[in-house]
């Protein structure tokens, strides 16, 4: 008899039970990829950079003269433990000469920063290709660049250039991108061109090239960087630039907006899922009253009638969940693709854990339903027949009045409905609720990022646009270069408002220098603002800094 019972309904009652099928498949991909990405996105980066062996310290020298100097204070140092030299070539955009126009073009207008070519020997830490294997080496002819500048220079695998450095050139095929965990973060100004080691000596064998053009990357693991950074205090004055494994970590701010963002879509996904999930089980059984009134009149048993329930249930979310589980893994990974080209997160996903969130599915599912069916045992025939009411009400069914009220009709239902019934309702809200915050969040965070607000984060005065001269002001390091600097400012305002354009134009000058204070002795990253004031920049502590003896510090 049980068994022809859930026949019938089963066939009578196919488009509410397809849509709890769909509605725990749904829950089973949500919850099952979303708790792997979690778990994938709460430890990306320090995932990355394990993989990738960052070091606890980096340095930029471009004066080859001063190698043997910077490489003896580093085995002086009783708090180095190790460190990798990488040898680069410091080039521009100049540099790079290509056959195809639209390339060439492109390559002189857009900003590529910093760029460096490098051999394939001796590097400092792992160079991931786009399938997340490691570079080992690079054939002779072939080159390899940092992922994301391939798309501003305009070139794409299989592409031919020529990299020519005074009168030593050579061309070369795009043969990938790789991602660099030290200099690779979206907001970084480096760009790397690794090469073969053969190709490599071919350029620094011309004297002029290596005194020229020459200089070394320093990656240093050190248990104590301060100590470190006091007994290197002495070549500080040779470093371009020097930061510790928190400025790299700090540099990767927008790639780690993007996990954010994935982490609470994640977690909403789960929320909207449970939320929805137990709405239609709720609704569904309390259509089905009569029925059970109907079994209860006959003699059937409450845990029976139970049972019945719990047996549909449990071969709905099965096969849901069995779907949801093939769907989760593809589902998965689509999120974590859009997550960040910049880092490697791990996508492995553990068959095991989508298995538990699936099982988890079931679980819910049935505790659900056997909550749901929780008034059977209370409730006589009659009262089962008329929904679960029993006619009889002692109060007011709402706190409206319809011959108090201004409303007219169909409005007041409408309303006294809601007010008579907030708990079924608010499920409603609440599923609404978390839909729309999803995507609240995901605007906010695009209007954030386009916004310019991020800015004073990196210690700068907001801007509208950025641009990068073509010079390499080097005219403005002399003893009038201030006011040579000002007047070239001036001179882009003065353009820029023949053109209908009117504009502030300002510049950020940045040395690296030592800072003593007390017995430390460390090298650090100073700005010096040109075309702008100190009320431009914002301050999250103290005041600003009015006269010459007085600075203001990052955090």
């Amino acid at each position: 008899m049980y068994i022809n019972i859930l026949k019938k309904d089963l066939k009578r009652k196919k488009a509410m039970n397809m849509i709890i099928l769909l509605f725990v498949i749904l829950a089973t991909m949500f919850v099952a990829s979303s708790v792997n990405n979690i778990i994938n996105v709460t430890s990306a980066l320090d995932k990355y950079f394990e993989m990738a062996d960052v070091p606890d310290y980096l340095i930029l020298t471009l004066n080859k003269m001063q190698e043997a100097d910077v490489e003896e204070a580093l085995d002086a140092s009783a708090a180095v433990n190790s460190y990798n030299t990488e040898e680069i070539i410091v080039i521009s955009s100049e540099n790079l000469k290509s056959e195809d126009e639209s390339v060439r073009e492109k390559m002189k207008s857009v900003s590529i920063g910093n760029l460096f070519l490098q051999s394939d020997q001796g590097f400092m830490e792992n160079y991931f290709l786009e399938d997340g294997s490691i570079l080992r080496e690079v054939k002779n002819g072939e080159i390899y660049i940092t992922s994301g500048k391939t798309e501003e220079m305009g070139l794409k695998p299989g592409d031919k250039f020529c990299i020519e450095i005074e009168n030593v050139s050579r061309e070369f095929i795009l043969a990938g991108t790789i991602k660099d965990a030290a200099f690779g973060s979206g907001s970084s100004n480096f760009c790397k061109f690794i090469i073969s080691g053969e190709d490599f000596e071919t350029y620094m064998s011309d004297d002029k090239i290596e005194a020229g053009y020459g200089g070394n990357i320093y990656g240093i693991h050190s248990s104590d960087l301060a100590k470190m950074q006091s007994d290197l205090s002495e070549v500080s004055e040779y470093f371009v630039t020097s930061m510790d494994r928190a400025m790299i970590e700090f540099m990767y701010i927008f790639e780690m907006m993007i996990t954010g963002v994935l982490l609470v879509i994640s977690v909403i996904l789960i929320l909207i899922a449970f939320v929805v999930l137990r709405f239609t089980i709720t609704f569904t059984i309390s259509e089905e009253f009569r029925e059970i009134g109907v079994m209860k009149a006959i003699g059937i048993r409450d845990w029976k009638i139970r049972c019945l329930y719990l047996v549909k249930y449990t071969a709905i979310s099965v096969i849901g969940a069995a779907a949801g589980l093939l769907l989760s893994f593809p589902f998965g990974e689509m999120l974590m693709e859009v997550s960040s080209m910049s880092i490697i997160i791990s996508g492995q996903s553990s068959v095991m854990l989508h298995i538990i969130c699936a099982l988890l599915i079931v679980g819910i599912v049935l505790l659900f339903c056997y909550g749901c069916t929780g008034k059977v045992k209370k409730m006589t025939p009659i009262d089962a027949i008329r929904s679960g009411q029993t006619g009889e009400r002692f109060r007011k069914k709402s706190i409206l009045s319809l011959g108090t009220s201004k409303l007219s009709a169909t409005p007041f239902l409408a309303l006294n409905d809601i007010v008579s019934s907030p708990k079924r309702y608010s499920i409603i809200t609440l599923t609404f609720f978390l839909c729309l915050i999803l995507m609240l969040i995901l605007s906010t965070t695009v209007c954030t990022m386009q916004g310019g607000t991020l800015v004073s984060a990196f210690g700068l005065p907001a801007y509208d646009i950025s641009v990068e001269m073509e010079n390499d002001g080097m005219e403005y390091l002399t003893e009038d270069g201030a006011e040579t600097m000002q007047e070239d400012l001036e001179e882009i305002e003065q353009i820029l408002e023949e053109n209908d354009i009117p504009a502030m134009c300002f510049t950020q000058v940045m040395f690296s220098l030592p800072v003593i204070h007390g017995d430390t002795k460390v090298n650090i990253p100073v700005q010096k603002g040109h075309g702008c004031t100190m009320d431009m920049y914002e301050y999250t502590d103290g005041t600003m800094p009015e006269s010459s003896d007085e600075i203001a510090i990052t955090k």
